[in-house]
């Protein structure tokens, strides 16, 4: 199984070697970990080095870190291109949607600006894109990376209405599914309606989680659990699942098997 969104570069975990045995563990080959801006993209690629064919970094521009800078989207799209060969995606990029600010017609304008940069940069360099589009984002997110004529891309932790969601789909791109999956009525309805080819799982951690995820560190284990919640509600077997969700991962990231 692939964790296809999991910051481990985050300071909840000091030392991840910890959390990639469990996983490993757990059934979980590989994780696809996302840079949110130039320090964490310097910290996701050294996680790289270190945790070969284990870690696979994507570097981004979280847009909801509104203290970003343009010299730092610039160092960004930089540091992507020269360092191409080492990462699988561009990402973590996209549209605010939490808290005052992003509500400022202002702020979301520039978003978008920045967000179709990142798109031509992946069409550029032939990377897939990962998205924060929350909600009525994702139908914006949509629009802008359709137009940059971005043609691999995944929608993380989506979550959006049932229209938008099709478009996703018809358009050909991913819909990630996180631990919320296993008890939000949202996700679960979310998880019915995806075709297997579409889907992936994740975790976000160190994003916490409620239901049976409720007062512990998320870690890329939890896949297996994500994994057996999407076989229960789909009535088929964790192997199916685990083997779709898989091979999605490896098609987006072209992360080869070990």
């Amino acid at each position: 199984m692939i964790d296809s969104h999991v910051h481990l570069d985050a300071d909840q975990y000091p030392d991840p070697s910890g959390a990639i045995k469990r996983a490993h563990d757990a059934g979980v080959s590989a994780m696809v970990v996302p840079g949110v801006g130039p320090a964490s993209n310097r910290a996701v690629l050294e996680l790289a080095r270190k945790y070969p064919g284990i870690v696979f970094p994507a570097l981004g521009f979280h847009p909801e870190r509104f203290e970003h800078s343009e010299d730092g989207a610039r160092a960004v799209l930089d540091m992507i291109e020269r360092e191409r060969a080492s990462i699988c995606a561009v990402g973590e990029v996209g549209l605010p949607w939490y808290g005052e600010r992003a509500g400022d017609a202002g702020v979301l304008d520039a978003a978008k600006l920045m967000l179709a940069r990142f798109a031509r940069a992946a069409v550029a360099l032939d990377l897939p894109l990962i998205l924060h589009a929350p909600h009525a984002r994702a139908a914006e997110a949509l629009t802008i990376i359709r137009e940059a004529h971005v043609t691999r891309a995944v929608f993380h932790w989506h979550k959006s209405d049932e229209q938008t969601t099709r478009a996703i789909i018809g358009a050909g791109y991913f819909i990630s599914l996180s631990p919320e999956v296993a008890y939000r009525a949202r996700d679960q309805d979310l998880a019915r309606m995806l075709p297997a080819d579409r889907m992936l799982v994740e975790t976000d951690g160190p994003w916490a989680h409620g239901g049976q995820f409720a007062g512990r560190l998320t870690e890329p284990a939890m896949i297996k659990e994500v994994v057996a919640a999407l076989a229960h509600l789909r009535c088929t077997t964790f192997e199916e699942i685990a083997a779709a969700t898989t091979a999605n991962a490896r098609a987006l990231f072209r992360i080869k098997s070990s």
